[in-house]
């Protein structure tokens, strides 16, 4: 699949959130002990801060392509004006106070 430059997040991304208060409220209740449902806490809230710090990279390195001009889509590229000579289709050449037909 190719790249687009969006930062897309996985379905995990909504569960994980989810699944951290619920444990939280709950877990003691289907653990039973008070250290394991600690530790599945921790290990929830450790999976999560390494989620942010993916998604984070992800958005900063986007921001670097941009600022380096590495990325471009439609609609940055149609405001750029190419240099020199400008021709169109019917390999005509188009001076800048002619318009085209």
């Amino acid at each position: 699949m190719p790249q687009t430059g969006y930062v897309t997040m996985s379905s995990s991304g909504c569960l994980l959130p989810m699944l951290i208060i619920l444990n939280l409220f709950f877990g003691r209740l289907i653990f039973g002990s008070t250290g394991l449902w600690l530790a599945v806490e921790g290990i929830l809230i450790l999976i999560f801060i390494l989620k942010i710090k993916l998604m984070a990279s992800r958005i900063s390195r986007l921001f670097e392509q941009q600022a380096q001009g590495g990325f471009s889509d439609r609609a940055h590229s149609q405001t750029r004006r190419p240099a020199g000579k400008v021709i169109d289709i019917q390999g005509q050449e188009v001076h800048d106070d002619k318009e085209l037909e």
